[in-house]
């Protein structure tokens, strides 16, 4: 399976617990290019229409991005940045690659590593291990089940 970049963001506008899903919505790009064009194009006109920003806010807005990702030396830094501008609006809880997410100690990627272990039935005594790469198509299948009934916001 290809080691492809993800990125998944949740409402933080309302209680979107409501929603079943928790709001979020999950990306799968080719590359970090076809990422950062996503977060410059569509992730900004989400965030416009949430919070109901003009067109020239909007403007500001991606702006705004463009000299954060600019001036980010790395992902994580990029992601808190991010976050702090779209406060009550959207939050970022991934954005990295598959092999990232099998494998780093982060919150998000511990709590979806966990719920696959437990899914999958194995790795008791580590639920938070390694997903290894012969297991990233089970890995991925159990994203969309796991942001519904996952604990990770």
């Amino acid at each position: 399976m290809e080691n492809q970049w993800a990125l998944c963001h949740v409402d933080s506008s309302f209680d979107a617990s409501l929603l079943g899903n928790k709001g979020s919505q999950w990306h799968w790009f080719h590359q970090r290019d076809d990422l950062i064009e996503y977060l410059l194009n569509d992730y900004i006109y989400l965030l416009a229409d949430t919070g109901e920003l003009d067109e020239y806010q909007t403007e500001n807005a991606r702006e705004r991005f463009e000299l954060l990702i600019e001036q980010s030396r790395n992902d994580q830094e990029l992601t808190e940045q991010l976050n702090d501008l779209t406060v009550n609006l959207r939050r970022i809880v991934w954005f990295g690659t598959l092999a990232q997410l099998a494998e780093i100690d982060d919150e998000f990627a511990n709590a979806l590593r966990s719920y696959f272990w437990y899914d999958y039935g194995d790795n008791e005594d580590d639920p938070e291990a390694a997903v290894p790469e012969e297991l990233w198509p089970e890995f991925t299948d159990v994203i969309d089940e796991f942001l519904i009934e996952g604990e990770y916001c």
